[in-house]
Formats: structure tokens, sequence, C-alpha cells
């Protein structure tokens, strides 16, 4: 079991935010395609390879709220698709 400690926050080192160059791109990739989509507009993801539904919502979703964004997403035969309001 981890031992818990309560130090200041003075004490304690400042957060790490190391972008590995794959999950950046990505990130990046995400947030453009949000971007993009204007109000009364559709974005079209097709699910490719090994990919899933599940992974392509939740990197729709994070960037979304990385930019402050709401975000609907819904899947339709291998095709997921999302709105921005």
């Amino acid at each position: 079991m981890a031992t818990f400690t309560v130090i200041t926050d003075k004490e304690a080192p400042p957060p790490t935010r190391k972008g590995n160059g794959r999950f950046a791109g990505r990130m990046r990739e995400y947030e453009k395609h949000i971007q993009s989509i204007s109000v009364g507009k559709v974005g079209m993801l097709t699910i490719v390879g090994d990919e899933t539904k599940r992974g392509i919502t939740l990197r729709v979703a994070r960037a979304a709220k990385r930019l402050k964004k709401s975000v609907q997403t819904w899947e339709v035969d291998g095709v997921v698709y999302f709105s921005v309001s």
C-alpha cells in the first residue's frame, strides 16, 4: 500500500507536462477537427484499422474540453459523428 503524506504546495515539485510527440500531434489533430466545425455542421471520423469508437469519441471529447467547447458525439455504421455547440 502507498504511504500518504501531506506537504505544503511549496514543497511539492511542479507538475510536468511532457508531450510525447505522437500524443501531442494526435491532440493537435483532434483540436483542429473541433475548430473546423461551426454551428450547424457535423464532423465525421471513419473508424479505420485498430481504432475503436470509444477511443475516437474520447479524443473528440477531450479535445473539445481543452478548447472549452461542448461537443455531442454518436456512431453509426463505423463512423463517429460529432457536432460542436
